[in-house]
């Protein structure tokens, strides 16, 4: 299980636009990358980073969240872009196919940018996309996102303790 990153950066607004060079398709997370968790509230200067970022690249959003067919059509006015839907969730091979298939782009020129080990850079990593890691925005306030982001540092913290013996990362 690949969950380690590619790039990691303090937010979208920090990333380096080199790591974003050739790629033809983007693909962000929304919550917590993009939008604090289960809103449609953005904060301006990532709202202004992206907008310059789509004059460049062709972007798509996507979300694991029950709630998002219900913010979709905000998210979408707010970004100018589409959020893409579909049965399937992060970090499904079907999911990156269907995106891939759609948008006629192979996965060495695809970007997955989010605040999730086990969605986004997993996602990315199991796809051979590029993962790009950013720290999540807003804190986590539901409980579910607590615990899970707890358990993610958890297997993070047993994975550094065994690589040296496995001779990985």
């Amino acid at each position: 299980m690949d969950i380690y990153p590619r790039y990691t950066f303090k937010d979208v607004t920090e990333i380096d636009p080199k790591v974003l060079e050739g790629k033809k398709l983007l693909i962000f997370d929304i919550d917590n990358t993009l939008f604090y968790s289960e809103t449609i509230k953005i904060r301006k200067d990532i709202l202004h980073w992206f907008k310059g970022v789509k004059k460049k690249h062709r972007v798509v959003c996507f979300s694991n969240s029950f709630s998002i067919r219900k913010r979709r059509p905000m998210i979408e006015y707010t970004l100018g872009c589409e959020v893409y839907l579909s049965t399937e969730r992060k970090p499904s091979k079907k999911l990156f196919k269907e995106i891939t298939k759609r948008y006629r782009v192979s996965a060495k020129d695809v970007a997955v940018i989010g605040d999730f080990h086990f969605t986004d850079v997993l996602f990315a990593n199991r796809n051979k996309a590029t993962s790009i890691l950013v720290r999540p925005i807003g804190g986590d306030h539901k409980l579910i996102l607590r615990i899970a982001r707890v358990l993610e540092n958890v297997v993070l913290f047993l994975l550094e303790l065994v690589s040296p013996l496995l001779g990985k990362h």
